[in-house]
């Protein structure tokens, strides 16, 4: 019998703004934005009990499957991350946008329309609501502009004032052919490690300080906790990469996700 925890879903106000999003007109649906999939809200502790906040940039095609953020490729290196300060469960990653891009040219522009800009400070606002979130990362340019228009408004500033902050490259900056080498993203994220780590006072598990080497080790790939994802979905999804893929059909890119079981 399979006994893994799963994720009972969020609770309060999150569960309210997870009942009441901008549907995809909102999100420019006809040109940016991968709506056909729907809203990705969350991953991790939707119910008042995090202590660490991730924001990210957008889901993508793993994401819309097991229909929780960063929890893909970006997703494991993400949890290695929160993982090395600390956090194994205390938790919640949001992203800058609830839909995923087609065409970031087209996207970004809207990452402060009114409606979006709204959403998203609800949802950081029930974060902070309850008073425990001690720590803040951004992964990315679109999370830290997200983050920067939320510390603009009064709620912003003042819970601004009362953590740890660190804006960190995006999980998958090192794409071939970028300008971010594999080393960069690395040495970025240990920068984040060195100024974060020592600010941490209430871990989930205390650990030390190990920064990251030359290239992510496989403890710094850890599966995505079952507890994390609704119930029934497999191993495999939790703990490989690039399972799921835009589908190459013509005319069909924004519609068609291929999925290959390892």
């Amino acid at each position: 019998m399979i006994t893994d925890a799963f994720d009972t879903g969020p609770t309060g106000t999150f569960r309210t703004l997870c009942r009441t999003y901008p549907d995809d007109t909102v999100f420019k649906g006809t040109d940016g934005f991968r709506s056909l999939w729907g809203p990705i809200f969350y991953r991790g502790r939707a119910n008042g009990s995090a202590r660490l906040l991730a924001i990210g940039q957008d889901p993508a095609q793993t994401e819309a499957v097991t229909r929780r953020c960063l929890s893909g490729q970006a997703g494991r290196r993400v949890q290695g991350f929160v993982e090395k300060l600390g956090y194994t469960k205390s938790y919640l990653m949001i992203n800058a946008f609830l839909y995923g891009i087609f065409n970031q040219s087209m996207a970004l522009p809207h990452l402060n329309d009114p409606d979006v800009l709204a959403y998203r400070n609800a949802w950081l606002e029930a974060a902070f609501a309850p008073g425990k979130i001690e720590t803040v990362v951004t992964f990315g340019t679109p999370a830290f502009n997200a983050w920067t228009a939320f510390t603009a408004t009064p709620v912003g500033a003042s819970v601004s004032a009362t953590v740890s902050f660190h804006k960190a490259l995006h999980p998958t900056a090192d794409k071939p052919g970028g300008p971010i080498t594999r080393q960069e993203l690395l040495e970025n994220w240990n920068v984040a490690l060195q100024s974060l780590h020592p600010t941490v006072q209430h871990p989930d598990v205390a650990t030390p300080l190990v920064p990251y080497g030359a290239d992510f080790t496989a403890a710094e790939l850890p599966e995505i906790p079952s507890r994390d994802l609704p119930m029934g979905l497999q191993p495999w999804m939790r703990n490989t990469d690039f399972w799921a893929s835009m589908s190459a059909t013509p005319g069909n890119q924004r519609a068609n996700i291929s999925i290959e079981v390892p």
